[in-house]
């Protein structure tokens, strides 16, 4: 059938002005462009966990008989689980495929064309990616030169039409975690104030600040399984969040948003803290380790980090970044290379398993004798 050219279908104006959310780089397109085989390559770009789930995780996937049917689109167990594990009455948890999923479904919730949010970078890319999306603008308060939230300055930005307030705890590239105080502040605000909380079990304050979500209507915490649990690949999130706005979520939320492998595996892993969180002892461990090793390279300055992840500026009177990417790429290693504004020159290594981390040691000699 013949569709004319000219048929008046137009694409929303923020698509062309909407930066394409670009992810670290996969085993697959890595190998592909290398020529290292997938069996060989040590991934440190997404800050995944090295470790797989508990043995009873993929006991319990392999087990299951009803794949044929839908999840229970309430998620049930898998909250009462979590209202365990956090502490926080069910009836203030929504579960979905992955945290990501509902931080933009939160955005879509409250912001409407010519709003805008109240952004600290440097941070997680996804939240301007999503804001843009919703024909909305994002306000950048960037963080001090310890990055440390600009409390005074966000107050300072604030708009009749800002409607969130964004923060990340421990933060997305830099791994410092947020001052409880400064949250307090910017809830008296009346705004939203959304904490991510993707590496929280990593941190020193693995209980984050979900205990607060009940007692404030303004409130939102995400979570992840992701990152410390091993289930990247099975794209489990859930927020935290006031009663009132739960009713919205579970009003604007797609039926069966998260499958059955995904709920079976999320409570599987909450019956398991014991295996998964010793873990996460281990990265935490390593993430020590391995941030000695980045500290020994003329050419990098780290940043303590309280995530899975170590962030570092490049020395570039030392090095090239490219140069860098290229030995370190020899070596099988995938890094998250970074030359947005904020982040000019800097590179997030992932915490690995003790090889990983003697791999990268091997290659960063490499580079000493150049």
């Amino acid at each position: 059938m013949y569709i004319p050219a000219s048929l008046p279908v137009h694409v929303r104006p923020e698509m062309d002005r909407m930066a394409e959310y670009i992810p670290g780089e996969s085993l697959e397109a890595f190998s592909s462009r290398t020529g290292i085989p997938i069996h060989q390559l040590v991934k440190l770009n997404s800050n995944e966990s090295p470790y797989p789930p508990a043995p009873a995780v993929t006991h319990a996937l392999g087990n299951h008989a009803f794949y044929n049917n839908y999840p229970d689109t309430n998620s049930t167990d898998l909250r009462s689980a979590l209202a365990t594990y956090t502490g926080v009455e069910s009836k203030h948890i929504v579960v979905s495929h992955g945290s990501n999923e509902l931080i933009n479904l939160l955005w879509h919730i409250f912001l409407s064309v010519g709003d805008n949010i109240i952004c600290c970078p440097p941070t997680f890319s996804l939240y301007t990616f999503i804001t843009t999306f919703c024909g909305a603008y994002v306000l950048e308060v960037p963080r001090t030169e310890g990055y440390e939230v600009d409390v005074e300055g966000i107050l300072a930005a604030l708009t009749p039409e800002t409607k969130l307030i964004v923060l990340c705890s421990p933060n997305n590239p830099t791994g410092n975690p947020l001052c409880e105080e400064d949250v307090l502040a910017l809830l008296e605000t009346g705004r939203i104030v959304m904490v991510d909380e993707a590496y929280v079990e990593f941190s020193q304050q693995p209980r984050g600040l979900a205990h607060l979500v009940p007692q404030y209507r303004n409130l939102v915490v995400m979570r992840t399984f992701s990152k410390w649990a091993g289930l990247a690949g099975l794209r489990i999130g859930y927020g935290i969040f006031p009663e009132w706005i739960v009713t919205y979520m579970k009003r604007a939320q797609c039926p069966f948003e998260v499958n059955v492998a995904g709920h079976i595996a999320a409570i599987e892993t909450l019956h398991q803290l014991d295996y998964t969180l010793a873990n996460v002892q281990r990265i935490v461990e390593e993430r020590e380790r391995l941030f000695t090793l980045l500290s020994h390279q003329p050419y990098l300055e780290p940043l303590p980090s309280q995530g899975n992840f170590i962030l570092a500026r490049i020395r570039e009177e030392e090095i090239r970044m490219d140069e860098l990417k290229r030995v370190v790429e020899s070596y099988g290693i995938l890094l998250r290379y970074f030359n947005h504004p904020y982040l000019r020159n800097f590179v997030r290594v992932t915490v690995g398993l003790p090889e990983h981390t003697e791999r990268l040691a091997l290659a960063f000699s490499k580079i000493e004798n150049r």
